[in-house]
């Protein structure tokens, strides 16, 4: 089974290559989310409209559903660092359509940073000198109006680059906004010199992409999962006039886009391919309202039908799919036995791809307290390729204890088969049955076994007559891992 060292060391990686620079520490909140409750589930979502009239230069191949690291080629690899010159992105005059308002640029500089009209919007805790303020961009975006701003960095922040003592701070606000309607999106600690700067957002369909003069920058929509479950993406070139690039990619599919990649090149060498930071200027969005099928279980509690709402979102986040384009089905759900508490559920979700490819989420939620306030986690991910329908498919899940607000559930394993499976054996790390299982309609969820030494390494699922239906390996993270994986991670 996988532990937690083995899921921090996944999503490290995941981490590195799918974020951008400043949203440090990603594989703790998803080991956080793995091992703990959260209020609601997994984040979200999509761009559903291509960008028009790009053609594409690359296509880069990741390995899937079992994905194999290939050799870093982004800004963190040694070797591009040394082949291009070094340059600072944010240095220079300001740029973007209104850079010539010097009025409206010297308004913007200076803007509040410790206050928003908005309570939800990002505030630094103490405001940078007004003599170190320097506007790096300010411009008309689809939709809105944007201006990121460096200064002295107050945040109190680990520097990427010791040298810069600067941070960053984005400001948007609606189309024709005047200097005063821009309120605070994004701020950024520490910031790197070297490294591009980014946003989108999810609700237009905007994203600026800074780089320095001469950098050539492209754009990637979406990962394209093939029938047979690999993973690739097509990089296309984008204007970008003085290292800005200002694009309409159209609105996400759901409440944010994890799907988008960016790449910047200088002199043919590749200095980063990471995702953008995004934010949604549309709060009151609400979440998809998907389909789902049922295959076998019903759906449970508020709380549960919550959970699932919010996977089915997340499914959208990191394929870039629309709803209309993913099948959703549920192969499985069932109650959780708890220590204390009310009964967790588990609920196998399943999203067909237009490849045919499946990629499963395995859900875990549980009510607690005294509120009832629904926490849930994943039991695993995979990424599976087309073919064999769901209800005959072999799963082996291992889904972790957790407790909290007066709540307890155990480690469990969930066994699910086909109808036709009667029993199932746990086999260890030899091959050998170590536990029986008994099914009821093909499945059963049973404690995790008591002793360290029978470490289930996979299941074998029997016909009533004995007939072995086949063996399964416990459902990892390599499905999640596979669809968010960019070009040049380790």
């Amino acid at each position: 089974m996988m532990d937690d060292a083995d899921l921090q060391a996944r999503l490290t990686r995941l981490a590195e290559h799918t974020a951008p620079p400043p949203r440090d520490g990603l594989a703790d909140v998803v080991v956080a989310r793995h091992r703990s409750r959260r209020r609601q589930t997994l984040g979200t979502v999509a761009v559903t409209a291509a960008v028009a009239g790009l053609v594409v230069l690359t296509t880069t191949t990741l390995d899937g559903p079992s994905v194999t690291p290939a050799t870093a080629v982004g800004a963190d690899a040694a070797g591009p660092e040394s082949a291009v010159a070094a340059a600072d992105v944010l240095a220079g005059p300001p740029r973007g359509s209104l850079a010539g308002d010097t009025a409206f640029v010297e308004a913007v500089r200076q803007l509040p940073w410790t206050e928003a009209d908005d309570p939800n919007r990002p505030t630094a805790m103490t405001e940078p000198s007004l003599d170190s303020r320097r506007v790096v961009f300010v411009g008309d975006v689809a939709g809105g109006r944007w201006a990121l701003l460096v200064a002295e960095d107050t945040m109190g922040s680990e520097p990427a680059d010791p040298a810069s003592g600067l941070a960053a701070a984005w400001f948007t606000g609606p189309a024709g906004a005047a200097p005063d309607q821009l309120q605070p999106a994004s701020l950024i600690g520490g910031v790197d010199l070297s490294t591009p700067v980014t946003l989108s957002d999810a609700a237009t369909g905007a994203l600026v992409v800074l780089a320095a003069p001469g950098d050539q920058i492209e754009v990637s929509e979406r990962p394209e999962v093939a029938a047979d479950g690999t993973v690739s993406r097509s990089f296309a070139p984008v204007d970008a006039p003085a290292g800005v690039a200002v694009l309409a990619l159209g609105p996400a599919a759901g409440t944010y886009d994890e799907a988008l990649r960016y790449r910047v090149s200088r002199d043919g060498v590749e200095l980063v391919t990471a995702m953008p930071t995004g934010f949604r200027s549309d709060s009151t969005w609400p979440t998809p309202d998907v389909p789902v099928e049922w295959l076998r279980g019903e759906p449970g509690s508020a709380g549960a039908r919550s959970v699932l709402s919010g996977a089915v979102d997340h499914v959208l986040q990191i394929t870039g799919l629309p709803a209309e384009e993913i099948d959703v089905a549920v192969v499985w759900a069932g109650d959780v036995p708890a220590v204390t508490g009310p009964p967790g559920r588990l609920q196998l979700l399943a999203a067909t791809l237009p490849s045919g490819a499946v990629y499963l989420e395995a859900l875990l939620s549980q009510e607690m307290g005294e509120q009832r306030t629904t926490g849930s986690t994943w039991c695993g991910t995979d990424l599976r390729p087309a073919g064999t329908p769901l209800t005959e498919q072999l799963f082996l899940l291992d889904c972790p204890g957790s407790s909290g607000g007066g709540s307890e559930l155990g480690d469990h394993v969930a066994l699910i088969g086909p109808t036709a499976a009667a029993s199932a054996w746990l086999l260890d790390g030899s091959g050998e049955r170590a536990v029986e299982v008994p099914l009821t309609d093909g499945a059963a969820v049973v404690p995790a076994p008591a002793d360290p030494a029978t470490d289930v390494a996979a299941a074998e699922f029997l016909a009533a007559d004995g007939t072995s239906l086949g063996r399964t390996e416990p459902v990892g993270y390599d499905g999640l891992e596979s669809i968010s994986a960019t070009a040049g991670w380790d």
